[in-house]
């Protein structure tokens, strides 16, 4: 019989080419999710037994030119305000790990193990966040979706408001359709236009985009068009806008759909209760077996509190 290892395998160390204490990893991306965050997309707020929000959602419809100085105005009660209040989604990310794997590990090891499987709680964490926000419509047990927010005829039931009757509650919208170059690009102009709804409105600050149609609004460029900033007019883009508004990319975004998400992040984001954001539970002794749990978990919700302000580009 054959011996189980060669002469070389014995006498020589393996070469082990790791970046330092610290795993390759191979799958995860939260390029949303970090750009929401650096964007101030992430609000981290105070808890609730709901998300509350209040709207300020009609015109005074007494308002009026007078007549004549002695035309009586309304003495109806001003009735503007309403709210919506979606609850919150709890995401739990559980590590699991043996006595004996802690012991073997604890030692001359390539990486730690205990730290690396920490980090892949987090990248699993916010890689769930950045698949889930971009999940089919109707959401991940609770946690809303781009999708339900932003619907292609602007219709929909979003937090408790259906959009087709209280039409204030609308998303902007605009079907691509297979337009390129000047023509995709009027085509993300309207869609913008709209959501500023005046020049001088709050207009969108960032765009979500489906990969290829990224490719494709940067294709219809011309070149050192919506640049940063001068520092960044070299060759190649670093940044890419759209008027005021960030253009980003995410290949979570669901292939079918082909689509750009537009909004101001003051009205749209991810909430999350600042008590439990990313927060790491002490690790536990199982009761009745050799190992031991860890937890990431949040209390979080993706919400907006100005629809109208947002919209979809799709195809």
């Amino acid at each position: 019989m054959a011996v189980p290892f060669t002469q070389l395998v014995a006498s020589t160390y393996d070469a082990v080419v790791n970046e330092k204490n610290k795993a390759a990893d191979q799958w995860s991306d939260s390029s949303a999710l970090n750009y929401l965050e650096k964007m101030g997309g992430v609000k981290r707020v105070t808890p609730g037994a709901t998300l509350q929000m209040t709207l300020d959602y009609r015109v005074n419809s007494a308002a009026d030119f007078l007549a004549a100085d002695t035309t009586a105005t309304s003495t109806s009660k001003t009735d503007v305000l309403t709210a919506t209040g979606p609850s919150w989604a709890t995401l739990v990310v559980p590590t699991n790990w043996s006595f004996t794997d802690e012991a073997l590990n604890n030692g001359d090891a390539k990486i730690d193990l205990l730290d690396s499987l920490a980090n892949n709680a987090i990248a699993t964490h916010d890689y769930t966040i950045e698949t889930a926000m971009f999940a089919a419509t109707g959401g991940t047990d609770g946690f809303a979706t781009f999708q339900d927010l932003f619907t292609e005829d602007g219709t929909g039931t979003v937090q408790g408001i259906v959009a087709g009757t209280e039409t204030w509650w609308k998303n902007q919208f605009k079907d691509w359709g297979t337009d390129t170059g000047a023509t995709l690009l009027a085509d993300y102009n309207t869609l913008y236009f709209a959501c500023s709804k005046g020049s001088s409105g709050r207009q969108p600050n960032i765009i979500i985009g489906y990969p290829a149609l990224y490719g494709s609004f940067i294709a219809a460029l011309t070149p050192q068009q919506r640049f940063m900033s001068a520092q960044s007019a070299t060759s190649g883009f670093e940044e890419v806008k759209l008027i005021n508004a960030r253009y980003i990319f995410s290949a979570a975004i669901n292939a079918s759909t082909e689509s750009a998400y537009m909004f101001n992040t003051n009205d749209t984001a991810l909430f999350v209760a600042k008590t439990a954001w990313r927060k790491r539970r002490p690790a536990l002794d199982f009761a009745s077996a050799a190992m031991v749990n860890m937890k990431i978990y949040s209390v979080l919700q993706l919400a907006t509190r100005n629809r109208s302000r947002g919209g979809v580009l799709f195809s």
